[in-house]
C-alpha cells in the first residue's frame, strides 16, 4: 500500500483555506550550521520518531493523518513533513498558495511532488536529490499543494515547486535560504522584501533576523527567529518548532509555543532528553514508535 505521506491533504476536512496550515522553515550556513522549522495547523497530534535505513538514521516530525480524513485506510497512521538523517540532509514539506489543482494518479512521465520528502531516508547530499527528481514532469496531489526545502551540511539548498506543467528550483543564496507559504521562484532577482503571498510577512521577519545575527547565530537565536514567526490564530497556531544541528547530529524541540522548555534529540544515540527549564532531567529512547508532542507537555518535568 502506497501511503501518499508528506503530502498536506488534511486540509479537506476543514476546507482549504489559507490560514489553515501554515509553517516557516530556514536553513543557515554561518560558522555554524543551522535548520529549523515551525509546524503551523489546528491542534493534531504530533510524533516525533527516528528510523534507520542504509545505514543512516533519520527523524522525522509526523502527524495523525487519520483524524484529517474519514478513510480507515488511514486508521493510526502518522505522516511526515519535516526531518533530518544522520549524514546532515534536511527536508521540509510545507503548504505552497495558490493552491494548484491535483491529481491522484500520476503519469508514465510523471510524478508527486511530495515522493521527494523520502529521499532523506535514502542520499546524503542535494546534488543527489537534484539529480535524482529531474527527468520527470512533477506534479501535486490532491489537497493543498506543497513545496519543499532541502539543505546539505555541503551548504547546499534548493526549494522544489511545481505548477503540474513545469518544475522549479530555487538555490540558495546569500548563506541562507528561508521558506513559508509563497513560490520562492517568483522572487529571483528580486529584493527579499519585494516578497508578496501567504507568509510573505513571516519570511520578512525571518530574513531580516537572519541577516542581523548571521555572525552570532545560534540555537537560542534560532529559537528567538521561529518565535518571532509563531502563529497564535485561533484556526492555525504553532504546534512545535525545531532547530536542527547537523554537525552534531542534534535537533532541539519546543512544543505548543513553549519556548522556556527546550528539549533536545541525538540523532546518533537515538534518545531524547531535557535540555533547558525544565526542573530535573529526563531522557528516553526514541525509535520508530516515537513519542507524542502532547506525552512531552504532560510530563510536567
Amino acid at each position: 500500500m502506497k501511503f501518499k505521506v508528506p503530502v498536506l491533504i488534511l486540509l479537506l476536512i476543514i476546507g482549504y483555506s489559507s490560514s489553515a496550515y501554515a509553517c516557516t522553515s530556514f536553513a543557515l550556513y554561518g560558522a555554524q550550521i543551522f535548520y529549523g522549522m515551525n509546524f503551523d495547523y489546528f491542534f493534531i497530534p504530533l510524533k516525533f520518531l527516528i528510523e534507520s535505513n542504509m545505514g543512516m538514521n533519520i527523524f522525522h516530525l509526523s502527524f495523525l493523518y487519520d483524524q484529517t480524513v474519514d478513510d480507515p485506510e488511514y486508521k493510526d497512521y502518522f505522516a511526515k513533513t519535516c526531518g533530518i538523517n544522520s549524514k546532515g540532509l534536511f527536508c521540509a514539506s510545507q503548504e505552497i498558495e495558490p493552491h494548484i489543482e491535483g491529481h491522484k494518479q500520476a503519469g508514465k512521465s510523471e510524478v508527486h511532488i511530495d515522493d521527494q520528502y523520502e529521499t532523506i531516508s535514502r542520499y546524503s547530499s542535494v546534488d543527489q536529490i537534484e539529480k535524482t527528481i529531474k527527468g520527470k514532469q512533477w506534479i501535486q496531489f490532491i489537497g493543498p499543494s506543497i513545496h519543499n526545502l532541502f539543505a546539505d551540511i555541503k551548504g547546499n539548498a534548493i526549494i522544489t515547486e511545481t505548477d503540474n506543467n513545469e518544475n522549479f528550483i530555487t538555490h540558495i543564496e546569500n548563506e541562507f535560504i528561508v521558506m513559508s507559504n509563497f513560490s520562492n521562484h517568483g522572487l529571483i532577482g528580486k529584493f527579499y522584501k519585494e516578497a508578496a503571498g501567504a507568509g510573505a510577512d513571516r519570511y520578512i521577519t525571518a530574513y531580516d533576523h537572519i541577516m542581523e545575527n548571521m555572525n552570532s547565530f545560534s540555537v537560542d537565536k534560532g529559537f528567538k527567529l521561529l518565535e518571532k514567526v509563531s502563529l497564535r490564530e485561533k484556526d492555525c497556531s504553532t504546534q512545535c518548532s525545531m532547530i536542527f544541528c547537523p554537525q552534531t547530529n542534534h535537533i532541539y524541540i519546543s512544543v505548543y509555543q513553549d519556548f522556556e522548555t527546550i528539549w533536545k534529540v541525538s540523532l546518533n544515540n537515538r534518545t531524547i532528553e531535557t535540555h533547558r527549564g525544565f526542573n530535573k532531567h529526563f531522557q528516553a529512547r526514541l525509535g520508530e514508535d516515537g513519542i507524542l508532542a502532547s506525552d512531552l507537555k504532560s510530563l510536567g518535568i
